[in-house]
Parts: structure tokens; C-alpha cells; sequence
């Protein structure tokens, strides 16, 4: 019997998924179609694997919406006792071989910095599996679990209601629908749609989004590299903003320059700095060519 119960996000299957979804996507903005983070999404979460198995449990409770309490709280029991049925030292086997391949291969702290949309609900569900699989004892233990679940059944219902999360779950579950093929083939058609949409992109803007997209929680390696790009994309607009001869495009301009100097002096980055910096790319290129 466990006296608590504390998340670890270092052994939570559900989130172990998520980061490496969040590393393909960075892949594939390098242009690295067959990176090891896929080798390990394929290795490792295949539906014959306790690791494959118990990610299906966690999804479960992604896959419903907008339950009535009773049968959230039904679902909820349902998943738990199908997840006593793992086999916990082959589940804690996989796990441990998983980890040892990440750390082996991505800077431990950059792979986890990056945000997860679901995470409460990750951990709650965590927490809810482990206490079915270990067992709780005191009264604390009991308090948290409620909660847990709790957080669980306000999800299935739909109490709570996060949009990040349901655009994603909505293209998750298409692709996760399909067989093993189709899903291999869909990859590669975003992967061939996504090249083709950003083909026009220079490799500065490229990485930009490379950089918003894996460290979308406002780490500080995202702040780090805005902050640095959006002060010399500023300061090179500026200069060449001296050679213009419009009068209403230097004021354009010197809005442009205003713009980036906020992003520069920005403690959280959002979507609005992104499409600023992005602009201020295709601008300079302009001011280049001419």
C-alpha cells in the first residue's frame, strides 16, 4: 500500500506519446522524415506492447466526449480495471527502454520542456492507475485520488473545455483510426502537404516555427531565440528603411520596427509575435532584393 501518490512525467505513457509526436513534428520542419523519435513511436507503442495497450487506456478517456457524470464515472471504472490487466513488470520493462532510448538520443530537459495542452488531465490519469495497480492507504492518499478523478469525469464531460486539446485529439483519432499502412501513408502525405504549403519559407523562418512549434510553452530557448531574431530583424529593417525614399512606406516601415521591438521585450511569446516576425522576414527579403 502506497501512503500517496505523485505524478511522474518521466514514466506517464500518455505524455511519453505526446513529446514524441512534438519531436516528428520538429522533424519534419528539418526535413527529417525517418528521425528516431518515429523508429520509436513504431518500436514501442505498437497494440501488441503493454505500452502500445495501456496508451490505448489513456486515449480512451480522449476518444469520449461530453458524457453525463454517471457514465463518466462508469467509463472511468471501466479503463481502471482494464488497466490491472497489464503486465505491470513487462509495461515497467518497456518504459525503462523507452526513457533509456530518449535520453540516449534528445537533451533530456529540452524533450520535456515542451508544452502539453492535456497535461492535468495526463497526470490525474496517472495518478488514478497507479493508485488502482499500488494500492492508497491514508486519508490524504484518498483525497488526492478524489480529485483525480474528479478532474477525469469533468473532462469526459465536458466541463472542461480546452480547444487546443480537441483540435488535437480530432486529428489524432482520424489517423489513429486507420490501419498500420493507411496511418504510415497519411503521415507521409502531411509530411508532402506541409513541404509544399511552406516551400517558400527561408531557413530563418523555418526554424522559427521549428522553435514555436516543439517549445510552444514559452520556454526560455524559445524566448532566447525570438528575442535574438526579432532584435536583428529590427535593426536591419531600420537600415535599410534610411534608403527609402517613400515617405509612407518609411513610417510602415519604422511600425514594423516598433512591432519586433515589442517582441523583443515580450515575457510570453504568442501567435501574434510569431506572425509579426514572420512579416518582418518576408520585409527584409523584399527590402534586400530591391
Amino acid at each position: 500500500m502506497k501512503s500517496s501518490i505523485k505524478h511522474n512525467k518521466l514514466r506517464n505513457t500518455g505524455i511519453l506519446f505526446e513529446l514524441l509526436v512534438r519531436q516528428i513534428t520538429s522533424d519534419v520542419m528539418e526535413n527529417k522524415q525517418n528521425g528516431i523519435a518515429v523508429k520509436l513511436m513504431r518500436e514501442f507503442f505498437n497494440s501488441k506492447k503493454e505500452l502500445g495497450k495501456e496508451l490505448m487506456l489513456y486515449r480512451a478517456f480522449f476518444n469520449a466526449q461530453n458524457l453525463s457524470e454517471q457514465k463518466a464515472f462508469q467509463l472511468l471504472k471501466l479503463v481502471t480495471e482494464q488497466r490491472k490487466n497489464l503486465d505491470q513488470s513487462a509495461l515497467n520493462t518497456q518504459k525503462y527502454l523507452l526513457i533509456k532510448e530518449i535520453k540516449k538520443n534528445f537533451d533530456l530537459k529540452e524533450f520535456f520542456s515542451a508544452r502539453i495542452p492535456s497535461y492535468k488531465i495526463y497526470a490525474s490519469i496517472y495518478k488514478n492507475f497507479d493508485a488502482a495497480v499500488n494500492g492508497i492507504s491514508d486519508t490524504t492518499t484518498i483525497e488526492e485520488l478524489a480529485n483525480s478523478q474528479f478532474t477525469i469525469v469533468e473532462h469526459l464531460s465536458g466541463k472542461v473545455i480546452n480547444k487546443e486539446i480537441q483540435e488535437h485529439n480530432e486529428l489524432a483519432n482520424i489517423i489513429r483510426s486507420q490501419d498500420e499502412d493507411i496511418r504510415y501513408l497519411s503521415y507521409k502525405i502531411l509530411v508532402e502537404r506541409f513541404n509544399e504549403k511552406y516551400k517558400t519559407l527561408d531557413e530563418a523562418q523555418k526554424r522559427l516555427l521549428q522553435e514555436y512549434i516543439y517549445n510552444i510553452s514559452n520556454t526560455s530557448k524559445l524566448k532566447t531565440h525570438t528575442q535574438t531574431e526579432s532584435r536583428r530583424l529590427a535593426k536591419e529593417i531600420a537600415q535599410h528603411a534610411k534608403k527609402v525614399v517613400d515617405k509612407v512606406t518609411r513610417i510602415k516601415l519604422a511600425e514594423v520596427v516598433s512591432q519586433l521591438q515589442k517582441v523583443e521585450k515580450a515575457t510570453v511569446i504568442k501567435e501574434n509575435h510569431m506572425t509579426a516576425m514572420l512579416i518582418g522576414y518576408e520585409i527584409l527579403k523584399e527590402l534586400k532584393s530591391l
